[in-house]
């Protein structure tokens, strides 16, 4: 096959999103298909509209000979439109990748009501999708429920080659001291960094630490707004906010941390919640998105509502009392994950999905 693939920016991003498209299309090349990466600049979001109306955007999608054009979802402010001009040039089949969708993300009602407009009318030009999790999939088809083809292929949670045993993932969670508690993400607002500080200061502070893994250069507001959060309740020797790590260094937090506490952030499937529970880690995760799909309640984690700051804080502070559930759970993660499909497989279910759809235009 070859593949044209739309994407914002460079693939080698660090987020989740990125990263699935990164594993996608590698699986791909190695298999011996053709992905051109075709790298749309990244804008503020109004700006992003007038990508529907450049001819060489057009013309760079129509003249490329692709058998197949993917696009990551999250580029639909600039094919909305773009997309039906397409339609008049072209039959190539075209396959949307979606991660989460943008108007359910964390903000007032009627401003995700407007920004659904353009997102249901381009997920209504496409020939079919490639969801991460049925979360994501049930979404998109309450926006645009006309039925076409489509693929759910969870993230693998094997991408560390690190092994850890049962001998220490007992000894970590019986070692007594704070609960060494563990944020993954963007530090952006749908990742809920803000609540989760806000439940946390309620916490007597010996009973916890929070390492925030993740870049800090996208919202600088919201980041001074989390640094302003901690100097307000005295949380400056609990917090760390250590920006992006290498892999090798974010498999030693994994290790050596006790739960990975994202508890209020919105996730399309949460790449880094099957990570942490490789790692034998427990979830303190949101009960919005796809975290229930991988969060058995009271079994590998705990979920919580959104906004449900008192609830949270009641658990740290049971987990760091009762170091034998947070045992239980820790082994119940681990195991969790160790059945969980690997990269290879859902990839694998990818590339028969596109072969499909392929085939099917082709041959009517």
């Amino acid at each position: 096959m070859n593949i044209g693939f739309v994407v914002y920016g460079s693939i080698d991003t660090l987020t989740g999103g990125y990263l699935y498209d990164k594993h996608m299309t590698e699986h791909l090349t190695v298999r011996g298909h053709r992905v051109d990466i075709l790298s749309l600049p990244v804008k503020c979001h109004p700006f992003k509209f007038g990508d529907n109306f450049t001819s060489f955007l057009i013309r760079r999608l129509a003249e490329g000979g692709y058998d197949l054009l993917l696009q990551d979802e999250l580029c639909h402010p600039s094919l909305f439109l773009l997309n039906h001009r397409l339609r008049r040039r072209v039959s190539t089949p075209i396959v949307a990748v979606v991660h989460h969708l943008l108007c359910q993300e964390p903000r007032p009602r009627g401003l995700n009501s407007l920004m659904a407009l353009p997102e249901a009318a381009f997920l209504d030009s496409v020939d079919g999708f490639i969801f991460n999790s049925r979360s994501t999939q049930q979404a998109v088809f309450q926006l645009s429920p006309a039925h076409r083809p489509f693929v759910v292929a969870q993230p693998g949670g094997d991408r560390f080659r690190n092994r850890i045993s049962a001998a220490w993932i007992k000894e970590r969670s019986l070692q007594p001291g704070p609960l060494r508690l563990l944020y993954v993400g963007l530090v952006i607002e749908r990742k809920g960094l803000l609540p989760l500080l806000e439940a946390l200061a309620d916490v007597d502070r010996d009973h916890w630490r929070l390492e925030v893994v993740g870049d800090t250069s996208l919202v600088p507001d919201y980041v001074w707004r989390v640094q302003q959060t901690i100097d307000a309740h005295g949380l400056a020797s609990n917090v760390r906010l250590s920006g992006t790590l290498s892999k090798e260094a974010l498999a030693a937090r994994f290790i050596d941390s006790h739960l990975l506490c994202m508890p209020f952030a919105y996730e399309g499937f949460g790449i880094v919640t099957l990570e942490a529970m490789n790692f034998g880690m427990p979830v303190l995760g949101s009960t919005n998105g796809a975290t229930p799909e991988l969060v058995r309640y009271g079994g590998n984690g705990l979920l919580f509502d959104r906004g449900d700051l008192h609830a949270l804080a009641a658990a740290v502070r049971e987990l760091h009392t009762d170091r034998r559930r947070l045992l239980g759970m820790s082994v119940a993660a681990h195991e969790a994950a160790r059945v969980h499909p690997t990269w290879n497989e859902s990839m694998q279910r990818i590339e028969r999905f596109l072969e499909g759809i392929l085939k099917t235009s082709r041959y009517p």
